[in-house]
């Protein structure tokens, strides 16, 4: 009872306290559960200590992390020491699945290696894993996708046909195996396996080695190299080098180009970390300051407790005693808010993480509560009972240091945190389609589908609510790493440039908004998609013929590339194209109609290339429909009329291209949410520290203000006496977190190929808004103080 007593007494410093650490703990808990899952990414294969991805590093190129024309016995590999397995992997889509009459769409699947199951971890459901993959016409497909096409029936030995695709058409294929749907924490996702024959190497392959136990990765990367440099395995001269990369490592650390999937990033895990030390170290200055305070409030009470032969000891496990009772309901507070906010994720901390958490934080709640207790043990000693003529024995200096220090995190908080929504900002503005909230997007469609893009845009263009349609080699967002050698008209053949190029359909400029610098838009096309590709074979079986002229459209940095001062210079001028080996140059000349200025079709982490834009009606692999915001429904069901009656049997599988690109940066907006969840969490519990302060600081100094304003003093002086020290020591604050905010940003600002300027004033308008938050909420208890009858508060005193 007394100890409920002592509790109920200070009971608004109590629930103060209670209600931050109860926060700061839900944050650990959800936060452990979120870094716990992203380090888990790939470690369900048992053997995933020992798998490393093989990628080719050249000199002054971004890293694609495939390797094409990688062989099953690959010479790069052989005969170095210490290579269990090899694994290739081909990322394919733009094919359909036939099965008894029915037409479906699996997405991006793969070819695999027959060894597949050797390094990898799918766990067959049904199915022999010895035989799943050995022989090439066996494929492996996923629970869900099983239940999709055969319902409950067993789908082990049914046969399906691979069509539509560009590569394997038509390919009869059988069930050799059913796999649990991947789990999450995949770096890639499938719903189909199917065996990659053993003899094709032509392609762009996901290389993994399995290495054999105690096998270093640095050792074998030697050795690869040693094969390259005698094989002499490229021409250019630019060096390249091979590079492996742990799979585990993989989710969080590997961020270039082709991933199989939007990775995570380990900045990342660290923010969360650092934001939670930091608040956690504001709310224990809150802890430490309540202690100090309601220690000083009840210093009569020890002092009787003494008088009666109490020991320091005595009152020392007393305070324990309350600081325990407090932790403990802050952590009941804090697990039951977790449940709340986020009860997956807390239901993921295993019971003895959060039993040790729990107790981790009620030690550190109880250290943190008795420090200001043993550092004012003495004043209990003294047997008068008059006042403390300080008001309460708790130094106002070791107040300031701690406040400041506790401003200056949450200044760099805050700052961190309009800093990198700036930058979020900025990349959805600088993307195409960035800011478009109704943009349908289908990604590598079959062929039967492409060839009937003209007739559905027709149709779909006379539906209301429909703005623009268009198609494209591939989506925003992805990586361009096609390219053609460029050559001017009358240069010679050893003046070539190595352009990207971007094959796109009718209006692609107008669908994104992008208008010309220079020039015109895309004119008609001449060629249909069939008389196309009846070149492309021709050309690829050395039959080539003048397929007359074609228009290009390039960007500031192509046309510099090439050689024109102006964008105007550079229309009308003749260019050459070549690719060899039956690529886009079937047909091989055209001239440039247009110049735009550079545009993002990529992502914001590469620099803008020199991209070349070709008008086709062949290689139109994706589709692009505009819809109007404001009829997005009666759209949506024009679209899908349309689309069932040019494509019979085709379902229509779209999404919006804001959530290609939410996943594309899904990493950067989490960290936007978190920064700004933990800036306005770090600034609310300051800001109950800084009330807390002042209603010390106007105790302290109640006498004073009575005789000031009994010599005349008017209350706005008064406010201004009292908030004067907080808005020098916020100053204080600010002067620290600038510098350290601003290194954190320039440095993490360089994974951005177009980073948002860091501007003097954005920190100004920053710690500006902090200082007037801040001291809005004490200047309500600066001007009661300065309203009181000043008798009465000599009457207090």
């Amino acid at each position: 009872m007394i100890l409920l007593r002592r509790l109920l007494k200070s009971k608004s410093l109590r629930m103060v306290n209670v209600a931050g650490l109860a926060v700061v703990f839900a944050c650990m808990l959800l936060s452990y559960a979120y870094v716990a899952y992203e380090c888990s990414y790939d470690r369900f294969h048992t053997k995933a200590d020992r798998i490393y991805r093989l990628s080719l590093r050249t000199e002054g190129e971004p890293v694609d992390v495939r390797i094409h024309g990688f062989e099953t016995a690959d010479a790069r590999t052989a005969g170095v020491s210490g290579i269990e397995s090899v694994v290739r992997m081909y990322k394919a889509d733009g094919c359909e699945i036939r099965h008894e009459g029915h037409i479906d769409l699996p997405g991006p699947f793969y070819f695999v290696s027959g060894n597949f199951l050797d390094v990898f971890d799918l766990r067959l459901i049904d199915g022999d894993p010895r035989t799943a993959l050995d022989t090439p016409d066996k494929v492996l497909i996923s629970r869900s996708y099983a239940r999709r096409l055969f319902g409950e029936a067993s789908a082990v030995g049914r046969e399906l046909t691979l069509a539509g695709g560009r590569l394997y058409a038509d390919r009869q294929m059988f069930v050799g195996g059913v796999y649990e749907d991947l789990p999450e924490t995949s770096h890639f996702h499938s719903d189909l396996f199917v065996r990659l024959p053993d003899e094709d190497a032509g392609m762009f392959t996901y290389v993994y080695l399995l290495l054999s136990p105690g096998t270093r990765p640095d050792a074998v990367a030697r050795g690869i190299a040693a094969n390259m440099r005698r094989l002499g395995a490229t021409d250019d001269p630019r060096p390249e080098s091979p590079m492996l990369f742990p799979l585990t490592d993989i989710h969080l650390r590997s961020h270039f180009q082709r991933e199989h999937e939007p990775n995570g990033n380990i900045l990342y895990l660290y923010l969360i970390a650092g934001a939670n030390v930091m608040l956690l170290v504001i709310v224990l200055f809150n802890l430490w300051l309540n202690a100090g305070l309601i220690f000083a409030f009840n210093r009569r009470y020890y002092q009787l407790l003494r008088l009666n032969g109490a020991s320091s000891r005595r009152v020392l496990i007393d305070e324990m005693m309350i600081a325990g009772v407090v932790g403990g309901l802050a952590v009941a507070a804090g697990w039951g808010l977790a449940q709340v906010v986020a009860a997956r994720w807390a239901g993921a901390v295993p019971v003895g993480v959060v039993v040790g958490m729990s107790a981790a934080f009620v030690a550190i709640v109880v250290g943190v509560s008795v420090v200001p207790v043993v550092a004012r043990m003495s004043s209990t000693r003294f047997l008068s009972m008059r006042a403390d003529p300080r008001g309460g024995g708790v130094a106002l200096s070791g107040v300031k240091y701690m406040l400041i220090g506790q401003y200056a995190i949450v200044l760099f908080v805050t700052i961190v945190s309009v800093c990198i929504s700036r930058q979020v900002g900025r990349i959805r503005s600088s993307q195409v389609g960035g800011r478009e909230p109704a943009v349908l997007v289908m990604q590598s469609q079959p062929i039967d589908v492409t060839r009937r893009f003209g007739l559905l845009r027709s149709e779909l263009l006379k539906q209301p609510g429909i703005e623009a349609v268009t198609t494209a080699m591939q989506l925003p967002g992805s990586a361009i790493r096609d390219g053609v050698m460029v050559q001017k008209e009358g240069e010679s053949e050893d003046n070539v440039r190595r352009l990207a190029v971007l094959v796109v359909g009718d209006d692609f400029l107008p669908f994104f908004r992008l208008r010309p610098v220079a020039g015109e838009a895309f004119g008609r096309l001449h060629h249909t998609a069939d008389e196309e590709e009846r070149m492309l074979v021709a050309a690829a079986q050395g039959h080539r013929t003048d397929n007359g002229s074609e228009q290009y459209i390039v960007n500031r940095s192509a046309a510099e590339a090439l050689g024109f001062r102006t964008p105007d210079e550079a229309i009308g001028q003749q260019l050459r194209i070549r690719t060899g080996n039956g690529g886009l140059d079937y047909i091989d000349r055209g001239t440039i109609v247009g110049v735009t200025d550079d545009f993002n079709y990529t992502t914001s982490f590469e620099v803008t290339q020199p991209l070349l834009v070709v008008h086709r009606a062949f290689f139109q692999h994706c589709l692009m429909v505009r819809l109007d915001p404001d009829r997005r429904d009666e759209a949506l069901d024009s679209f899908r009329r349309v689309w069932a009656a040019v494509n019979p049997g085709y379902p229509a599988q779209y999404t919006y291209l804001s959530d290609v690109y939410d996943g594309v940066y899904a990493s950067e907006r989490y960290a936007e949410r978190l920064t700004r969840i933990f800036a306005a969490l770090c600034l609310a519990v300051a800001t109950l520290g800084l009330i807390i302060v002042m209603a010390f600081v106007i105790r302290r100094r109640t006498k004073e203000i009575g005789i000031r304003k009994i010599n005349g003093a008017r209350p706005s002086d008064i406010v201004r006496m009292l908030n004067y020290r907080f808005v020098l020591w916020i100053g204080v604050a600010f002067l620290l977190a600038a510098p350290a905010a601003y290194l954190l940003m320039t440095r993490w600002l360089e994974n951005f190929a177009a980073p948002a300027p860091l501007d003097w004033w954005l920190f100004g308008l920053t710690g500006l808004g902090v200082l007037v938050i801040s001291v809005a909420a004490v200047s309500w208890q600066s001007w009661r103080a300065a309203t009181i009858n000043p008798v009465d508060t000599l009457k207090l005193e």
